[in-house]
């Protein structure tokens, strides 16, 4: 069996390491990311592996020839920012699938997993769905779930997700190697919703509305992509990198943001009257530890807004 690989971020390597570790054919259609170093991830791992890899120089053509040429049976979709054309493929009888790093139809969009933790749901999952002319849209064949852990971040996710994958994509080979029906998984129920990319105001801690575990579930979703959760201290942008709730707090009522410790952590009063501990800032295009704050003014009573 020939599976074809397309991605352009380096998340396929868990999948494609054990297929190739399998002895199966495996050939990489590989779209340079703006990240160099998942580029440089990406090439380490084909030179180790000696797989079959192809960089898209065209994103107009570049796809399309290297599909009909392959004459793939299978190939599996990761992280491609492009819409593949499904009428220039007509001929081609590749089965195409999409493996998307989130719950389908309710996570839709380029960035699932940041929306998975900003909402702060229970189970983070993903969808191996078959591809259709609309982005993360065409029928479900298979999804996972997992507990939506407190030490999660953006990345950690990402990678928990990768190494998920792999159990998908060898339940869809196992079907079409024993040549048994695809069983597609009813949606029409479920709740469609689609997220953007995020921008400024999404990544924002707004103080004066959220509480304490959305303020927590931001900063996961931000870390270390966005290098933590956006707030201003004087006018000047600080980014959160961790935040846990410690509890209560008995101190008269405050304005959201206050700091209330400046010992070796941050303590923060939000408005729901709960104590956040935060122990790394980024400030001034710099890692700041807690227990240096008090250089640049972050001291008790100041404000975050």
């Amino acid at each position: 069996m020939r599976i074809g690989i397309i991605s352009n971020t380096d998340s396929f390597i868990p999948f494609t390491y054990t297929l190739a570790a399998q002895g199966l054919q495996v050939y990489v259609f590989f779209s340079p990311s703006p990240d160099q170093f998942v580029n440089q991830r990406v090439a380490a791992f084909v030179q180790q592996t000696n797989i079959s890899f192809t960089e898209e120089k065209n994103t107009e053509q570049d796809v399309y020839q290297w599909l009909k040429k392959g004459n793939y049976d299978v190939c599996f979709i990761l992280g491609y920012s492009w819409l593949i054309r499904l009428d220039r493929l007509k001929n081609n009888t590749t089965l195409l699938f999409n493996i998307h790093f989130g719950p389908l139809p309710g996570f839709r969009g380029p960035v699932p997993v940041f929306w998975q933790l900003k909402k702060g749901i229970n189970s983070v999952g993903l969808t191996i769905h078959r591809l259709s002319e609309k982005f993360d849209d065409g029928p479900v064949v298979w999804m996972k779930e997992s507990p939506n852990l407190s030490h999660y971040n953006y990345q950690s996710v990402n990678d928990l997700l990768s190494q998920l994958c792999v159990e998908g994509v060898f339940f869809i080979l196992r079907l079409l190697m024993q040549r048994m029906p695809l069983p597609y998984i009813d949606t029409t129920n479920m709740v469609m919703e689609y997220q953007n990319r995020p921008g400024l105001k999404d990544v924002l801690i707004n103080w004066e509305e959220m509480d304490a575990s959305e303020i927590c579930n931001l900063v996961r979703a931000c870390n270390p992509w966005n290098k933590g959760a956006l707030s201003f201290f004087k006018g000047q942008e600080v980014k959160l990198m961790d935040a846990v709730i410690i509890g209560d707090t008995d101190a008269r009522q405050l304005p959201a943001g206050t700091i209330v410790s400046d010992q070796q952590c941050i303590n923060i009063y939000c408005r729901d009257a709960k104590i956040i501990n935060v122990n790394t800032l980024f400030f001034n295009n710099a890692f700041l530890p807690a227990y240096f704050v008090k250089t640049v003014g972050l001291v008790n009573g100041e404000n975050f807004g």
